[in-house]
């Protein structure tokens, strides 16, 4: 599988790095490398008002989530504002059960 590796300036000197595959023509997935949740927001704001047709089909998943065995990604509000999307990303890590 191809991919490709970025890193892009979500505003003056704050910079996000991060992989993007596309392992089936109707599917691709964007990992984001050691980001707050307050960079994640700024960027998937931006992959969703901009880059990706249907809001609907932007989801996420964090790394803490993951190594829990919680696989499944949750779906990204089709609207809010990078505050508003910001908490949603928040009150996900703060609801993850730590081991």
């Amino acid at each position: 599988m191809t991919v490709l590796d970025f890193e892009v300036e979500l505003a003056p000197d704050a910079w996000v790095d991060g992989t993007a595959a596309m392992p089936r023509p109707d599917y691709a997935y964007i990992t984001l490398t050691d980001v707050t949740a307050d960079e994640a927001a700024v960027f998937a704001v931006w992959l969703r008002d901009f880059f990706v047709p249907a809001p609907h089909l932007v989801r996420f998943a964090s790394s803490l989530a993951m190594a829990n065995g919680e696989d499944t990604p949750s779906s990204l509000p089709a609207t809010g504002s990078t505050e508003e999307i910001r908490a949603v990303l928040r009150h996900h890590l703060d609801t993850i059960d730590t081991p």
